[in-house]
Formats: structure tokens, C-alpha cells, sequence
């Protein structure tokens, strides 16, 4: 197909690759190893960090290329999901590239693409091959936003690369580091998406922990599970990878936890490079733990998305001793949906259940709003509001609160972006 030449273009181009029949497992791994050597490798160019985990993977990828920044390095990010706009998912030292920049990254990627597809075209036409294809035709969506990152940062000649794994490791999109000196850093470990990964903790720790193979250094996060903790040391063992632990206190927020395993990240590449680098708390994706003020109301948008993840939640703001007067929720269509009702119903007293994106439509979409009412009732939440669109449930939790109150929007990143819309058209009404 011709190059992404507008913003727009760009875009729909991206989500051409959104596809029932998508690449998964090895098959989308060999995809993404093809698309990364078609363009030259750009990963291998520079020093990387590749962080992995089921929660704080986008925070700790924030604070570490912003010290690596103020220590006067130039960085490529690579972070997903994004909430607003496409950018945040490929930033350089902590800032959206410019379009142009993007678009000429977009040519280069999209090239590769297309070689990609001509090479299997190729081989089908052949009669002594197979009659399905014998090389990966397709890469996904998020291995384009990967190769993007690695290549927007070649062509600006940044120092390091960060990236943040999807949604595993062994065969995720970014595990197409080859150097040795490529730190990975292990977040907390969780239950997600176990239909892909395995459906216990251990599984997924072990799926996740793949990556450090011919690596030199890991940096290992606390983990909540005895048995996570333990599968990525065997696996460190196994591959002779140095382990450096994040020591924290007991009573530590889980910012704390990610500042803390940024420092240590920092503190063994300023060893490797002979420079000292500290972590910036400051340093947070859209859409993690952010505050805004609308309406006279104090708005926290989270993308807490899997029971894990909407736990912390719950237990940041109790740690902050943050009382939300009410609570705008939706939940992934593929998330387990009473195990996070039973994490939802403690975030605030009136609960609004909302839904995102809807069937045939390009993208993921959330639990009906009826059925997600329907759960958080059956979890023992006595104020339910089914508001349908985010942009009802916004309007109704400015309706059911005043000003100086507290309200949460979570449980997908999906809707954020839905959501700071809304509350930028009504809130004025609410002041």
C-alpha cells in the first residue's frame, strides 16, 4: 500500500492491522523479528532496556528514560497503550515527535511491510513450495508501534532505547533485542490475559521471564507472588543473568515500588556508562494515577484494567487517603468481569457503569454496560448508575457530586480518552 502520508492516513493505516485473524504467538513473533530485520535493526543500534511485567510497565519506562534524559542522554520510548493520542506510544525524551518525523518513520516501516508481504507472495507462487505461506506476511499493530519507536529513534540518533513489552515475553513483539547488554527490568506479576499466557501466575511469569535469555543483567521488581518471584530467578539462574533486587519498604505505595525499581534500573546502567542517574517520580504516561481539576471536581484517570492492577488502585488511594465520591467504570470485553467488579465496588460509594466501542467496529470494545451493573450489584455495590456511553457516565458523576469531590474514571485504558473528552464539554456546566 502506498505510505502513510497525513496524520489521518497514518492512523488508519495502524489500524488496517487490527484484524480478527491477526499473527499471535510464535507466528507474530517471527513477524515482528522479519519487520525489524527488513529495516536494518534499528534496535540493536544503541544500548536498550526492555521492560516486562503485568503492572507499572509503562511508569517504570516513563521515570527511567527521564533520568536517562536528565542525565544528558536522548531517548527513544516505546509505551503502550496510548490514551489520547498515537504518539505516546513511540516518545522521544519524553516528548510527542513531531508528525513529520513520525510519517518519514511510517515510510520506512510501511516499506518493510509490504517487502514482507511480496516475499510471501513470492514463495506461494512457487510450485515446489507449500501451498500456504512459509514467512510471516503480516505484523501486528503493536509490532509497528515497536519498530516505529526503534526506528523514529535512529533517525534522530538517540543514545538508548526503552521499550515496554506487551502483553508477555518469550513471544512478544518487542523480544527482538540480540545484544547482551540489553537490561531487562521485571515488574510486578499478575493474572492477565490468560488466555494467551497460561492461566496460572507461575505460567506466566515463566512466558515473561523468556526474555532474558543471552541477556547479561536483570532487574527484579517485589512481586506479589511467592511463585512469580521464584520463576524469574530459576529462569535467571538457567540463563546466567545477573540479579539486581528492588528493595522496599513495607508500607511503600505502588509509585514508590516504581520509582525504586526505575532507580535501581538507572543505577546499573550509570555503572555500565560511569554516569549517576535519578529517577524523576513526575515521569507518568497519560492515563496513570493522572489528576486533573474539571468542573470543580478533582478527576483521577487510571487505566487500572485486570484485577490486579484495579487492587493497587484501590490501595493508592487508600494510601493517599483519597475518598472518591464517585466512580466512572468500564471493563474490557475479554477482562474477567466479576473478579474485577469485586475490586471495583471499593473505590467509591456511587458507581456508574459505562461501555466502550461496540461490536464490528475497528478495536477492542467493553462489557455492556447492563452486564457490568448487573456484576458490580452482584459484588454488594448498593449505588449503581448504568449510564451506557462514557460520555453519560461522565455527566452523571458530575451530576451526583460537587465541587471539591473526588472522582475515579477506570478499568480500562480504552475510555480515558472518551472520558477527559466529555469532561472537557460539561464540566463548565458543573463549575
Amino acid at each position: 500500500m502506498s505510505s502513510p502520508s497525513t496524520p489521518d492516513h497514518f492512523v488508519s493505516w495502524l489500524l488496517s492491522h487490527v484484524t480478527s485473524d491477526a499473527s499471535r504467538g510464535i507466528a507474530a513473533l517471527r513477524a515482528s523479528r522479519r519487520l525489524f530485520s527488513l529495516l536494518g535493526d534499528p534496535q540493536d543500534r544503541v544500548r536498550a532496556v526492555h521492560v516486562v511485567g503485568t503492572a507499572g510497565k509503562g511508569t517504570v519506562v516513563a521515570m527511567i528514560s527521564a533520568g536517562l534524559v536528565s542525565g544528558g542522554h536522548t531517548v527513544a520510548s516505546h509505551l503502550s497503550p496510548h490514551v489520547d493520542d498515537v504518539r505516546e506510544r513511540f516518545v522521544i525524551d519524553g516528548q510527542l515527535p513531531e508528525w513529520d518525523l513520525v510519517l518519514e518513520a511510517a515510510r520506512q516501516v510501511c516499506a518493510a511491510a509490504d517487502e514482507m508481504k511480496d516475499e510471501a507472495g513470492d514463495e506461494m507462487g512457487r510450485p515446489s513450495r507449500p501451498t500456504r505461506p512459509t514467512r510471516p506476511t503480516r505484523p501486528t499493530y503493536f509490532a509497528l508501534t515497536a519498530a516505529l519507536s526503534a526506528v523514529i529513534g535512529r533517525l534522530v540518533d538517540t543514545d538508548f532505547l526503552v521499550l515496554e513489552a506487551g502483553i508477555g515475553g518469550r513471544v512478544d513483539a518487542t523480544n527482538v533485542m540480540s545484544r547482551t547488554d540489553v537490561l531487562t527490568v521485571v515488574t510486578a506479576i499478575g493474572l492477565d490475559h490468560t488466555d494467551v499466557l497460561g492461566t496460572t501466575v507461575e505460567a506466566i511469569a515463566a512466558e515473561k521471564a523468556a526474555v532474558l535469555a543471552g541477556r547479561s543483567d536483570v532487574v527484579v521488581a517485589p512481586q506479589l507472588s511467592s511463585g512469580a518471584d521464584r520463576v524469574v530467578r530459576e529462569a535467571a539462574r538457567e540463563f546466567g543473568v545477573r540479579v539486581h533486587d528492588v528493595e522496599t519498604g513495607a508500607n511503600s505505595t505502588w509509585p514508590d515500588v516504581a520509582e525504586q525499581t526505575a532507580r535501581v534500573a538507572l543505577d546499573v546502567l550509570g555503572r555500565q556508562t560511569g554516569r549517576t542517574y535519578t529517577p524523576d517520580s513526575n515521569a507518568r504516561p497519560p492515563g496513570r494515577f493522572e489528576r486533573l481539576l474539571r468542573g470543580g471536581r478533582i478527576v483521577i484517570l487510571d487505566g487500572a484494567h485486570n484485577p490486579m492492577k484495579l487492587g493497587a488502585l484501590v490501595e493508592l488511594l487508600a494510601e493517599e487517603r483519597i475518598r472518591p465520591a464517585a466512580a466512572v467504570v468500564a471493563v474490557g470485553a475479554s477482562k474477567d468481569l466479576d473478579a474485577c467488579a469485586a475490586e471495583l465496588i471499593h473505590l467509591a460509594p456511587g458507581l456508574i457503569a459505562a461501555t466502550f466501542g461496540s461490536p464490528g467496529s475497528v478495536g477492542p470494545e467493553g462489557h455492556g454496560s447492563p452486564d457490568l451493573a448487573a456484576a458490580l450489584k452482584g459484588a454488594g455495590a448498593q449505588r449503581v448508575t448504568d449510564s451506557g456511553s462514557v460520555q453519560s457516565a461522565v455527566a452523571a458523576a458530575l451530576d451526583q457530586t460537587e465541587q471539591g469531590d473526588t472522582i475515579v474514571i477506570t478499568g480500562s485504558f480504552l475510555h480515558l480518552a472518551a472520558a477527559r473528552a466529555a469532561l472537557d464539554s460539561v464540566a463548565a456546566e458543573h463549575t
